[in-house]
Order: structure tokens, then C-alpha cells, then sequence
């Protein structure tokens, strides 16, 4: 009989599926640029992104670097998206923020862990900043709990985000792109 990992150190699998709904989505409203600080859950978006041609990707070290970068990128004519962890909202409060102020719209995809099922008490920092930090600089988010539905709500966000030129999130908790029984 094969020995059971323990859940603390299960391997996160990706619905490649769902993933791939995710990747058609944002293509869908015509993202452009993508900058990302890597992630387990937006690796494998991120390697689909980069393996395409039309969209400019950058791997940042830092959430409010990847912020900066894609409005940059929406200045000089594309469309962006930031992907990154959600408590890196925390550190992107301040230039979310003269983002707001200067109207510039960014579609922003985040890791969000709330407190069912999470494993890893360190986690807990998300749980603190991530839902605060958006309500408290009045940016929209919507937290998927299916990854099927986020097809429908990656066109909504977009849409806000193009209609009102402001940021908006969404926010992916563990389970809403994994395999049966890989979260």
C-alpha cells in the first residue's frame, strides 16, 4: 500500500481545464500584457500567457512593481492584467491608489485564501490584508468560488475596468482552479 503524503505537503494540482478557461477569458477581452509575481496558483496561467505571442509578460519581484508595470503598459496602449498572491495587495496599496486617482484601469487576478480550508497558519496574512486593502481604496472584487464561472466574471470585471477606468479584482481561493482532490 503506497504511503498517504500529509496534507501539509500535498502538491497542489491545477485543473488545467479551468486554467485554460481562464487564459480563452482573458484573451477574450483582449489582454495584452500580463506582469505577474509567480505564484502557485497562477503559474500555470502565467506559462500560457508567455507562450503567447500578442501578450508582453513580465515576472516581477515585487506586487506593487507588477501594479506599476501593467498601468505603464495600459499608458502606452495596452491592456493588463496583474496577477500575484493576494496578500501582495498590501504592499500595492499605494500605487493602487494614485491609480485610482489617475483613473487608470487594471484588471488585477489574485490568490486568495480564505478560511475554509486553508492549511498553513502563515497564511493567515492574506486573510488580513487582502479583502481590507480592496474595500478600504473602494476597488471592486468579486471572490470566485468556481473556476468555472470565472470565464463570465473575467468579461464583467473587464468591462467594469474598461467602462469606469479603475481597478478591479478577482480574488481565487485554493480550490476554484484544482483538480479533483489537488487543493
Amino acid at each position: 500500500m503506497a504511503e498517504q503524503m500529509p496534507a501539509s505537503r500535498a502538491r497542489y494540482v491545477h485543473d488545467m481545464a479551468l486554467v485554460r478557461g481562464v487564459y480563452d477569458a482573458l484573451r477574450a477581452v483582449d489582454i495584452t500584457f500580463a506582469a505577474y509575481v509567480p505564484d502557485t496558483l497562477n503559474h500555470p496561467l502565467a506559462r500560457l500567457l508567455e507562450d503567447d505571442p500578442a501578450v508582453a509578460c513580465v515576472a516581477c519581484s515585487r506586487e506593487d512593481e507588477g501594479v506599476a508595470m501593467a498601468m505603464g503598459a495600459w499608458l502606452g496602449g495596452r491592456w493588463p492584467v496583474v496577477m500575484m498572491e493576494g496578500s501582495g495587495l498590501g504592499m500595492s496599496g499605494l500605487i493602487l491608489a494614485r491609480g485610482i486617482a489617475q483613473r487608470t484601469p487594471l484588471l488585477i487576478l489574485a490568490s486568495h485564501n480564505s478560511t475554509l480550508g486553508e492549511q498553513h497558519d502563515y497564511h493567515a496574512a492574506t486573510r488580513l490584508v487582502t479583502e481590507p486593502t480592496l474595500r478600504g481604496l473602494n476597488i471592486p472584487y468579486v471572490v470566485v468560488m468556481d473556476g468555472r464561472d470565472a470565464p463570465r466574471l473575467i468579461r464583467e470585471a473587464q468591462l467594469t475596468v474598461r467602462g469606469q477606468r479603475i481597478p478591479v479584482a478577482l480574488l481565487f481561493p485554493r480550490h476554484s482552479l484544482a483538480a479533483e482532490g489537488g487543493a
